[in-house]
């Protein structure tokens, strides 16, 4: 079945009479733009190995949280005809159904390249504002957060950077430098969950899933969702700063802060805890390129560095 049959086959079981389709994005999921006679819609077909269905619970829970206690935009989930937010569609892979989920559609223009010290200070508040609308929350049953309370934290996530078809791309040092870091950093994350309460947050706050509109700021992608804490949702959104010639890292950092601070008095920010955080994700993603690019070398030669300088400062 093509993904477009999911899609069509999907709509069946929603209130809404289809006027078009057309594809939207291919992404991580797939995504399709959904027209009728007054209003337009996103319909995201998950793929199978980026989550599960309690990851898709967990996000649509979230949505509702934010748009139940803020004034923040973000897309909201429609419930098919069942009352349900994931409808699943008969399909030949190893769960025999492929996910589904119908949003509100909302186009936002994006800020990444042309950022200013305004705009930091109100991604800041922006994301306050969701933070403390986790804070304390009691969750229902269906809900069951991930943890990340390790660098590899997802349990579909394959660690590859020591298989042998990868051993041309990688020195014996990088390899030991990433056996000797890792599990610290895996005893810090940990031990966090021992001495602080965690909450539900974004987990993938970067610059391309924060868009404007007339009404102001939309935060988009809310599927990686999990328990953690703010500090991870900062450093995840300044790591994409961290070596962009144009920005000022710091003063950017400073910028957020600032914008965070004027509407929650939390977090005190660890700055050894903000750089591991910043690390984990490279470690993660540099991992990650391993598996998705034939030839990683150049964008070894730009991460690794970064992940040594790190290890030597842990040194």
């Amino acid at each position: 079945m093509k993904f477009h049959t999911v899609a069509t086959e999907a709509l069946k079981q929603y209130d809404i009479q289809m006027k078009s389709i057309h594809r939207l994005a291919e992404e991580t999921n797939l995504f399709y733009l959904i027209k009728t006679d007054d209003s337009s819609y996103a319909l995201k077909i998950y793929s199978d190995e980026a989550s599960d269905i309690n990851d898709s619970l967990t996000e649509h829970y979230f949505l509702g949280l934010i748009l139940s206690k803020t004034e923040i935009q973000t897309p909201r989930v429609i419930p098919n005809k069942q009352g349900e937010t994931v409808t699943k569609v008969p399909f030949n892979n190893k769960r025999g159904y492929k996910r589904v989920a119908l949003y509100d559609y909302l186009p936002g223009e994006s800020f990444a390249g042309e950022e200013t010290e305004t705009y930091f200070q109100e991604i800041g508040r922006v994301v306050a504002k969701m933070h403390l609308a986790t804070k304390g929350t009691q969750f229902p049953e269906f809900v069951n957060p991930t943890r990340w309370d390790k660098v590899f934290y997802l349990e579909e996530e394959k660690v590859v950077y020591h298989d042998s078809k990868y051993a041309k791309f990688l020195t014996p040092e990088m390899i030991q430098i990433l056996d000797e870091l890792i599990p610290h950093i895996d005893i810090v994350l940990n031990n966090l969950y021992d001495t602080r309460d965690p909450r539900l947050i974004h987990a993938d706050l970067t610059p391309w899933n924060i868009k404007q509109n007339e009404f102001g700021y939309i935060i988009y992608d809310f599927e990686e969702a999990l328990m953690g804490y703010p500090v991870m949702d900062i450093a995840n959104f300044m790591y994409y700063y961290r070596t962009r010639d144009d920005i000022d890292f710091f003063k950017a950092k400073t910028n957020f802060m600032s914008g965070y601070r004027s509407v929650n008095s939390i977090p005190i920010i660890d700055d050894r805890l903000f750089e591991l955080v910043m690390i984990a994700k490279r470690i993660r993603l540099f991992n990650y390129v391993l598996t998705i690019q034939k030839n990683p070398t150049e964008y070894i030669k730009l991460s690794f560095p970064r992940i040594k300088e790190y290890f030597i400062s842990y040194k």
